[in-house]
């Protein structure tokens, strides 16, 4: 099974979402705070592309939480390697490359990020104990595809013990499961695959703004073993314990490029798929997203 999706959540992020706070994160509006959650394909520390790619905003002008997802697929310029695909700026240099495709050719100024790939992000979910996401009927038979795949990442869990989705309904999904859900996409496309990401980080986020303060430190410190962050823990920390209010924001949602402008092509020198976008209406749209 392609290796094509991998979601991305970490409790330091979640702990980034407080009106208070003005010291990490800053882009060129002072009340306004992006980091780019990023989640890479398959387990491989080598040659991985950036499957996921999700902005955070957290608007403490408006007073709302945003999730952006950005296209893997996009058609965009990687500095100085011409035009491709946004996810291959990761496989040719990693984040750092990322970050600079994604603010030259969205004008933005995002600084930090997080990074997990699949074996961590199920770490990551069974160490917060699950997340609740509603599962459709027409979801179940393709999910437990996706569910056994995941399994089999690992040798010693590959056939034993699965866990499927019998029916549809709300479910407590674990690492496994999660992952499988988030990469799910072959009974629709990938922009419904990124629809589900957004709605398993959503749930995470309100999850964990019910977490005792108590819990922080224990949670921030078996997370960050298995998550990529440019932001220390000592900050994690102070704004962990300072985000109390987050059940008190709306979290709004954006797939970007815009539906009614963008197009499937081609490009020209190896035939391969890739999303075509109209740049003046999309910077439009994404900016007063972002920032109104």
């Amino acid at each position: 099974m392609k290796k094509s999706i991998l979601f991305i959540f970490i409790l330091s992020i979640c702990f980034l979402m407080t009106p208070s706070f003005n010291y990490a994160l800053q882009d060129n509006n002072k009340e306004i705070y992006n980091i780019l959650l990023v989640g890479k394909d398959g387990i491989s520390q080598k040659n991985s592309r950036s499957d996921t790619m999700i902005i955070l905003t957290v608007d403490n002008k408006n007073k709302n939480l945003k999730l952006t997802s950005l296209a893997r697929d996009t058609l965009v310029y990687i500095p100085k390697r011409g035009y491709d695909k946004l996810n291959h700026a990761f496989f040719y240099g990693g984040c750092d490359l990322l970050l600079k495709t994604i603010n030259h050719n969205f004008d933005l100024n995002i600084k930090d990020y997080a990074i997990v790939d699949f074996k961590s992000f199920v770490e990551v979910i069974n160490a917060l104990d699950g997340v609740e996401v509603n599962i459709e009927d027409r979801e179940i038979e393709a999910l437990n595809k996706v569910i056994n795949a995941c399994y089999g990442l690992e040798i010693e869990n590959e056939g034993n013990n699965i866990e499927y989705i019998t029916s549809s309904g709300n479910y407590l999904l674990n690492g496994y499961q999660a992952l499988a859900y988030c990469r799910l996409r072959k009974i629709d496309n990938c922009f419904y695959r990124d629809a589900r990401q957004r709605k398993v980080l959503e749930s995470l986020a309100y999850k964990l703004s019910k977490v005792s303060v108590w819990k922080y430190s224990e949670l921030i410190r078996i997370i960050l073993k298995y998550v990529k962050v440019s932001v220390s823990p000592e900050k994690i920390l102070d704004l962990a314990i300072i985000s109390r209010h987050l059940t008190s924001y709306e979290i709004k949602q954006l797939e970007f490029p815009i539906d009614k402008f963008r197009e499937d092509g081609r490009l020209k020198s190896n035939s391969q798929y890739v999303i075509k976008w109209n740049r003046e209406e999309n910077i439009k749209l994404l900016h007063e997203f972002i920032y109104n």
